[in-house]
């Protein structure tokens, strides 16, 4: 995926955020980690750090309050964990995490 535009990774990522956080709307911890549409959530995280590993440096640079390194190591968990994903990680990044990630990643894709 190195030669697509990291604008388009950026708005995949910010998508994605949304579409998580939508899912879990109106739930708590205990409701998340009951609830099918958590499965969803899960691939919307796995879909922000395989976006946000393929965004260039240079780009990363304009952006240092966003974790590239933890975003991206939390996708290699969630793809590789195979049923081992705890659904309390899942929750604190949906409930605290992405309204965060949202608002640091927007600037990048301004004029």
């Amino acid at each position: 995926m190195p030669n697509k535009d990291w604008r388009i990774l950026v708005s995949d990522m910010i998508e994605h955020a949304r579409h998580a956080r939508a899912h879990a709307a109106g739930m708590d911890a205990t409701a998340f980690a009951s609830d099918l549409k958590t499965i969803h959530v899960t691939r919307c995280i796995e879909i922000i750090g395989e976006a946000a590993r393929s965004v260039p440096d240079d780009v990363r640079a304009r952006a240092p309050g966003v974790p590239w390194a933890q975003i991206v190591g939390t996708r290699h968990i969630l793809a590789h964990a195979y049923g081992r994903v705890d659904p309390a990680i899942l929750w604190a990044l949906v409930d605290q995490g992405l309204v965060k990630l949202e608002a640091d990643l927007a600037p990048l894709l301004e004029p």
